[in-house]
C-alpha cells in the first residue's frame, strides 16, 4: 500500500482547518499541490493580479519545498483565471520563477474562484527532488 504525506507548511493551518485540504500530498515521489492562491502572509489578497500571482508563485515555491521538491522539479501547473486577459501579466510574474526549462502548463478561464478577491489559482503536480 501506498504511503502518503500530507503537507501543510507553517502558516497553512487556517486553510487547512476551515477550508478542509492539504497544500500538497506526495506519494510514491510524485508531489500534487492543491490549487495555490495570492494570498499575502496577512491573509489578505492584493487587487493587482501582478502582486497575486508573485504571492501565488511565492507560496507555491514554499508547499514545494515543504514537500521535497522545488519549481524546478514542476511537471505541470494549471491555471485557473476569472479574466483570461490576466495571463500576459502573469506570464511576466511567471518567468521570473521559471526562467528556463518551462513545465508543461494548462490554461483556463472560470467564472469565480472560492473568493470572490481572487484573480488567478495555480495548481502544480512536480516530483520530489
Amino acid at each position: 500500500m501506498a504511503s502518503l504525506q500530507f503537507v501543510n507548511p507553517p502558516g497553512t493551518e487556517l486553510v487547512y482547518q476551515k477550508f478542509k485540504f492539504s497544500q500538497a500530498v506526495v506519494c510514491n515521489g510524485r508531489v500534487e499541490v492543491a490549487g495555490t492562491v495570492g494570498v499575502a502572509p496577512d491573509n489578505t489578497v492584493p487587487e493587482d493580479i501582478s502582486e497575486q500571482a508573485r504571492y501565488a508563485f511565492t507560496n507555491l515555491k514554499r508547499t514545494l519545498e515543504a514537500s521535497g521538491s522545488d519549481l524546478k522539479h514542476v511537471l505541470h501547473l494549471t491555471q485557473y483565471f476569472t479574466d483570461i486577459k490576466d495571463v500576459r501579466a502573469v506570464d511576466k510574474v511567471f518567468i521570473e520563477f521559471f526562467p528556463e526549462n518551462y513545465p508543461a502548463r494548462t490554461v483556463v478561464q472560470v467564472s469565480a474562484l472560492v473568493m470572490p478577491a481572487l484573480k488567478l489559482e495555480i495548481q502544480a503536480t512536480a516530483v520530489v527532488k
